[in-house]
């Protein structure tokens, strides 16, 4: 599992630097609301955080419950960004599909990450 979460890290990581070019360069950036602006960069800036913490992750020891957090973080941020992409399909009449397969890919690393963790680092109590 860990092979996927750091496969996916990279893609969703340069897919998250490649949408935020795109907002600073839009011009829908211009015309929306800065705070809606603001808050579409800084979610794809913690993307790519996050996948520079799974690379780190396999290379040197992090909190676990770092990554826990993190793996649960792009676990809802996926569906959110599924969710968001059939709305605005909804408005426009047209889908994003890149959005939609964005949006399953950020769960499918989520996932796979936590599910990379060892359960022995959890620091859940056994009885």
């Amino acid at each position: 599992m860990k092979t996927i979460s750091i496969f996916l890290a990279l893609i969703n990581s340069l897919l998250a630097g490649v949408l935020i070019t795109f907002l600073i360069t839009s011009v829908d950036f211009q015309i929306s609301m800065k705070w809606w602006s603001v808050l579409r960069i800084m979610l794809a800036l913690s993307v790519v955080v996050i996948g520079v913490l799974t690379w780190i992750g396999e290379i040197a020891p992090i909190k676990p419950d770092l990554l826990m957090i993190s793996s649960l973080f792009l676990a809802a941020l996926g569906p959110a960004t599924m969710v968001w992409a059939f709305h605005r399909a909804s408005l426009t009449g047209h889908l994003e599909y890149h959005m939609l397969i964005y949006g399953i890919s950020l769960f499918m690393q989520g996932f796979a990450s936590l599910f990379g963790i060892p359960q022995k680092e959890w620091n859940i109590p056994t009885s």
